[in-house]
């Protein structure tokens, strides 16, 4: 089996986070135009240890910016674990083992600046600490608040003190699709995943595509390494493209076109390249995933079927059959009624 594990996906702060796992730079919004890189960071350590890792920032503004770096926390929220930062508080003690060097600086344009992130982990750490690093003007207040985060970037860095406290466990909570009949693809699938232990995982795996028992397509489930927080949800989706003819999101200027609901509009795509994937019938998919539990691979396991039905070409096609087959009817009716009228005539002549 085929498991995709990569770097943990970024976060973007304008007003709300993104989601933990894209595979992609975070940038800040408009007014205030910086990328960060990596994002974000996964760190294991032992209790009582130094560890240093380094974080990237550029100015991709048109002028030279003071920036400042600050830190917060995040945390996991609602049912689908969606992440979000809060303001640090007087039980967050961690925040006295983390430095900055440099902790304020001039950028100048499209120059990428290094920064050192300094933890000295002292011996009575136990488990996960989720911190956020923020990136915002030198301007706004000393002490970073998430009322002053609008404009900001961050990065966030999970921080797991390995001990024998540990405990890495995960459920499946569902595995379904956003609908049970399309008329054409993409499908979502949208994977719920709780946690039961005290520390993040991440899983990875596939989803098989069957009709009847054949395999016909597979997807990579969070191939970006994306984790579960403790004590939380976390919803992944994954998108089945494979298919002719598609809808894709409507994009202009390359932005994807919403509606009044904030959705993507979607128009259909017919790439006949793409014919011989002409998708029709009953599919199931299997969704196969693994997790490390500290001593060795624990399987996630379900299947759920949908169907996909062309039904507009299907009325089409239908039309079709019943004109072309009234003609054929009509034609043959005649042709029997002319016969029959030539054989009467012949019979009269005899007489």
């Amino acid at each position: 089996m085929k498991y995709a594990l990569r770097g943990f996906a970024g976060v973007a702060l304008s007003i709300v986070l993104l989601m933990l796992a894209q595979p992609a730079m975070a940038s800040a919004a408009e007014g205030f135009n910086v990328v960060t890189s990596p994002l974000p960071i996964k760190i294991s350590t032992p209790p009582g240890k130094t560890v240093q890792t380094e974080l990237r920032i550029k100015n991709e503004g048109s002028q030279a910016e003071g920036i400042k770096v600050g830190l917060m926390k995040f945390a996991a929220s609602g049912d689908n674990g969606q992440p979000n930062i809060y303001d640090l508080t007087s039980k967050d003690s961690y925040s006295s083992w983390v430095h900055f060097s440099p902790q304020q600086f001039t950028a100048q344009p499209n120059v990428w600046y290094s920064v050192t992130m300094t933890i000295n982990v002292p011996a009575s750490a136990d488990l996960g600490y989720y911190m956020s690093v923020t990136f915002s003007p030198a301007n706004q207040p000393d002490a970073p608040h998430v009322t002053d985060l609008k404009g900001s970037a961050a990065t966030l860095v999970l921080l797991n003190v390995v001990t024998p406290n540990e405990k890495r466990a995960l459920s499946l909570a569902s595995f379904e699709t956003s609908h049970g009949l399309y008329e054409y693809l993409p499908v979502d699938f949208k994977i719920k995943i709780h946690n039961n232990g005290n520390i993040y995982v991440a899983p990875a795996g596939n989803i098989f595509i069957q009709q009847g028992s054949k395999v016909i397509s597979t997807l990579d489930f969070n191939a970006a390494g994306g984790s579960v927080l403790p004590g939380s949800n976390r919803v992944f989706t994954e998108t089945w493209k494979d298919g002719f003819p598609l809808y894709v999101d409507r994009v202009v200027n390359g932005k994807p076109v919403p509606d009044k609901h904030g959705v993507p509009k979607r128009s259909l795509k017919w790439d006949f390249t793409h014919a011989s994937s002409y998708r029709i019938g009953h599919y199931s998919a299997k969704l196969l995933a693994v997790y490390d539990d500290g001593k060795q691979d624990v399987p996630l396991e379900a299947t759920v079927s949908f169907w996909v039905l062309p039904w507009k070409i299907m009325l089409v096609a239908l039309a079709i059959i019943i004109v072309v087959g009234y003609g054929i009817y009509s034609a043959l009716r005649s042709a029997g009624r002319k016969a029959r009228a030539g054989v009467r005539r012949r019979k009269h002549d005899k007489k």
